[in-house]
C-alpha cells in the first residue's frame, strides 16, 4: 500500500527546531527567574518578554500582551465585548480558525473576496453605504493563509483609508512576514497606520509551536478589559514558555533561525512551484507566493470536495476541505503547503493531486 501523504498541515517540520539552543534556553529561564516564571503571576504575560516586543515594534510595553498563542489573545478581545455586537469585515477565503473565533462571538461577518488583483472591498462599501457600523476588518495580509497571496500595497492604502473614514480599526494578522523567500517586502498595515491597527503575531512558526508564544499590540483602549479576560479565563499564560522565548530571542538567535528557515522553506517552495507547473498547468490556477507556507490553488473544472477528499485518500493523498476558509463555497479550493514535506513527499503528492483532478468525472 502507498503511503499516504498529508498534504493538509501548515507546521513547522522538526528539523526546524533548534533544539541545542533551545535546552540552553530552558536552563537559563529556570536558574534565572524561577520565583518569576514558577509562580502566579500577570496575564500580560513575562515583562522581559514584553519589552523586547516593544522594543522591537517601537510601541510602548503596556500595550503588548502576550498569551497561548495569538488566536488566544484575540479570543479576549472578542470576548470582552457584549456577545453579538460585533461586526467584522474578513478576507475571503481566509484563516478557519479565525473564522471560528468571530462565529463563536456571534460576529456579524462581510466576507470581501480575494481576486487576482487583491482584496475586493466592494461588499464592505455596499454595508457602509447602508449605514453599517464595521468594528473591525481582520486581514492577513502577508502570505496569507489559505491562499499565499500578498496584499497589494494599493489595497493596503485603500484599506487604511476606509478605517480612517469610517471609523474601525484593523486587525492585521502577521505570522509569516519575517519568512519572505524573494521579492521586497512592503509596508504592513501596522507600519502605516499603527493608531488604527492591532498587531498580531506569533513565535510558532518563527522558534516553535510547541512553545505556546504568540502576542497582540493593542490600542491602549482595548488592553484593560482585554486582560481582565484574560486573568479571568486562565490567571496567566505559561511564563516558562514566554522566558525560553525571551532568552532565544534576546541572545540573537531569532535572527540566526530565521536565516535557516528561508533557507529551507525557500527551497520547499521552489520544489513546490516547478512540481505544480508540470502537472498542474491547465488543472488548476495559482500564483507562486514570495513567503510564508502555502500555494493555492483553484481547480479550473467544477468539482465537489466531498468527491475530491475521497478521491484524494483512494489515491493516499489527504487533502483539506477548502470549504472550511470560506463563508459560502470553496469546492474549487486547495490549500497546498510546502512547509512540512521533504523534496519527493511535496513531488509526489503533486503528482497525485493531478491524477486525482485528470480522472475526476465532468
Amino acid at each position: 500500500m502507498e503511503k499516504m501523504i498529508a498534504l493538509t498541515r501548515g507546521v513547522p517540520p522538526t528539523q526546524s527546531f533548534a533544539t541545542e539552543k533551545l535546552q540552553a534556553c530552558v536552563q537559563t529561564a529556570l536558574k534565572d527567574y524561577p520565583e518569576k516564571i514558577l509562580q502566579y503571576a500577570k496575564a500580560a504575560g513575562f515583562p522581559p518578554l514584553r519589552e523586547w516586543v516593544a522594543e522591537r515594534y517601537k510601541v510602548d510595553a503596556g500595550r503588548v500582551i502576550i498569551g497561548t498563542g495569538s488566536l488566544c489573545v484575540l479570543d479576549h478581545v472578542l470576548r470582552s465585548f457584549p456577545m453579538g455586537s460585533l461586526t467584522v469585515a474578513i478576507e475571503e477565503p481566509t484563516y478557519d480558525r479565525t473564522v471560528t473565533q468571530l462565529k463563536r462571538a456571534q460576529a456579524k461577518l462581510i466576507p470581501c473576496p480575494i481576486k487576482k488583483d487583491g482584496l475586493d472591498f466592494t461588499p464592505l462599501k455596499e454595508a457602509l453605504a447602508r449605514g453599517e457600523k464595521l468594528d473591525f476588518f481582520y486581514v492577513v495580509s502577508d502570505f496569507q493563509n489559505p491562499t499565499g497571496s500578498m496584499m497589494p500595497l494599493t489595497k493596503r492604502e485603500e484599506l487604511v483609508r476606509l478605517a480612517r473614514e469610517h471609523g474601525f480599526r484593523i486587525i492585521e494578522d502577521l505570522p509569516y512576514r519575517q519568512l519572505r523567500y524573494s521579492g521586497e517586502p512592503i509596508p504592513s498595515c501596522w507600519e502605516m497606520a499603527p493608531d488604527i491597527t492591532s498587531l498580531m503575531t506569533s513565535f510558532s512558526k518563527l522558534i516553535a509551536p510547541g512553545l505556546r508564544v504568540g502576542l497582540m499590540i493593542l490600542p491602549e483602549e482595548l488592553v484593560a478589559q482585554t486582560l481582565k479576560i484574560a486573568e479571568d479565563t486562565y490567571i496567566n499564560s505559561s511564563y516558562v514558555d514566554q522566558a525560553i522565548v525571551y532568552e532565544f530571542c534576546k541572545r540573537g538567535w531569532l535572527e540566526e533561525q530565521l536565516d535557516d528557515l528561508r533557507k529551507l522553506y525557500g527551497h520547499r517552495r521552489n520544489v513546490m512551484a516547478e512540481a505544480m507547473a508540470e502537472a498542474l498547468t491547465g488543472l488548476c490556477e495559482w500564483t507562486v507566493p514570495d513567503g510564508g507556507f502555502f500555494i493555492g490553488a483553484f481547480v479550473n473544472k467544477p468539482i465537489k470536495m466531498d468527491e475530491l477528499l475521497k478521491l484524494g485518500k483512494e489515491n493516499g493523498l489527504q487533502l483539506t476541505d477548502g470549504r472550511g476558509f470560506y463563508m459560502q463555497g470553496g469546492d474549487q479550493f486547495v490549500r497546498l503547503p510546502f512547509c512540512a514535506l521533504e523534496d519527493d513527499e511535496i513531488k509526489e503528492g503533486i503528482k497525485r493531486l493531478a491524477k486525482v483532478l485528470r480522472e475526476y468525472p465532468g
